[in-house]
């Protein structure tokens, strides 16, 4: 193993960094939009099997099928090429593909707050509205936290998949690096290297989120 080598690609490959981050943080804030839309869909008779059937697709299909479809497939339909840009195009497939797992994660933690407090509010003459806002999401909030930063965490390692319609991120641009060299060893320990920082970075970041956000919501609840 040539450990040299892997210092002298190890910046070269972190050139690369802004655009994973990138799409990874557009990513997740259009899946939490995404997945807010479907929660409060679900509330509603009329659409709850539309709902329930894009959480299936979006569940059911790979990530890699998600991107072929999306950047190859529906351009088809249009005679045509891909309207995004392959960026674009894989960071909303993305997002709408995480959006599926955050509604259930969604659900789960407004569902992990006792019913009697949303009875107890509407009994004080509370509107449901109110309930929500005051009592129920502050103390849902930290218990969605931990999961949803792991849903982030996976989507971070899904953007290498990105490079399968032709975006060059941190894995693209290993991959490139790798076929010029033939050091597929030491350059996609590089990568991974990469990962794990990232990963490592967010997951102390995650934490001191957890606990302002503990302490926050804490006293709006008790409030």
């Amino acid at each position: 193993m040539d450990f040299a080598y892997m210092l002298k690609v190890f910046p070269q490959i972190g050139r690369y960094v802004p655009v994973t981050l990138l799409m990874a943080i557009v990513a997740m804030g259009l899946a939490i939009v995404v997945a807010t839309v479907l929660s409060i869909g679900q509330r509603y008779p009329v659409v709850q099997r539309l709902v329930a059937g894009y959480l299936l697709i979006f569940r059911g299909f790979p990530t890699l099928v998600i991107f072929f479809v999306g950047y190859y497939g529906l351009p088809q339909l249009w005679h045509g090429q891909s309207l995004l840009p392959a960026g674009a195009a894989a960071t909303v497939c993305l997002a709408l593909k995480e959006g599926a797992y955050l509604t259930e994660i969604f659900r789960a933690g407004l569902a992990s707050v006792g019913r009697g407090q949303l009875e107890a509010g509407l009994a004080l003459g509370l509107s449901k509205a109110v309930v929500y806002r005051r009592v129920i999401i502050p103390q849902a909030i930290p218990i969605m936290i931990p999961p949803v930063g792991n849903t982030f965490i996976g989507l971070l390692k899904e953007t290498s998949l990105a490079f399968s319609i032709g975006v060059t991120e941190l894995f693209g641009a290993g991959k490139l690096l790798a076929t010029e060299n033939l050091a597929y060893l030491e350059v996609y320990l590089v990568v991974g290297s990469w990962y794990v920082i990232l990963i490592y970075v967010y997951t102390h970041l995650q934490q001191w989120l957890e606990t302002r956000v503990a302490r926050r919501f804490g006293k709006e609840a008790r409030a």
